[in-house]
């Protein structure tokens, strides 16, 4: 082999490592920019786990939905989760599809256990809002005291689109965690 063409080879490799980690970037960018946004209650979280650094722990409550098929749904299988709107302007899991459903906003996501009321747990693929480093156990504490029992007033905000879900934003208190850590210490 010439040396040419490894250079025309190795060229080529570099660009194929580049362009995987572009395509998802794109991909999370695309959904941010173009997806139906949709609010979504969270719910509390167990202890904190020291393992888990800097990001907030979350929850989305009431991870379910009904499943209207006669075949019960296996764990760990691909469902597509239709969205709702409520009345109050939160979103919640309506039904859960083996394919994509063509009239609704939907989510890709895994099939969980069977519930007791005919319908699925959902496993989904959000449970951690990443942020600043410095400013993450600030958040963790606001975001904690603002969705204990009886003080629920914390949602994400999350965008999708065709089945992809991105979290755009975390809300506590009705404010968005970055202005309710703004005089949190890195």
């Amino acid at each position: 082999m010439t040396s040419k063409a490894r250079l025309w080879l190795f060229a080529a490799m570099a660009l194929l490592q580049l362009a995987a980690p572009a395509g998802m970037i794109l991909s999370r960018e695309r959904t941010l920019a173009q997806g139906e946004a949709f609010k979504f209650r969270t719910a509390p979280v167990d202890p904190y786990d020291a393992f888990r650094g800097r990001y907030v722990s979350l929850r989305i409550e009431n991870a379910e939905a009904a499943w209207p098929q006669a075949k019960a749904a296996a764990y760990g299988q691909t469902v597509y989760a239709t969205i709702e709107t409520g009345d109050d302007g939160f979103a919640r899991f309506g039904a859960a599809f083996p394919s994509r459903p063509k009239d609704k906003p939907y989510l890709k996501v895994q099939a969980g256990v069977a519930n007791d009321k005919g319908g699925i747990s959902l496993e989904l693929p959000f449970d951690r809002f990443y942020m600043e480093e410095g400013k993450a156990p600030a958040a963790e504490k606001a975001y904690q005291e603002h969705n204990r029992r009886g003080a629920q007033d914390a949602y994400v905000v999350l965008r999708v689109l065709d089945g992809a879900g991105v979290i755009e934003n975390l809300f506590v208190g009705g404010r968005p965690i970055a202005e309710v850590t703004a005089g949190a210490k890195p």
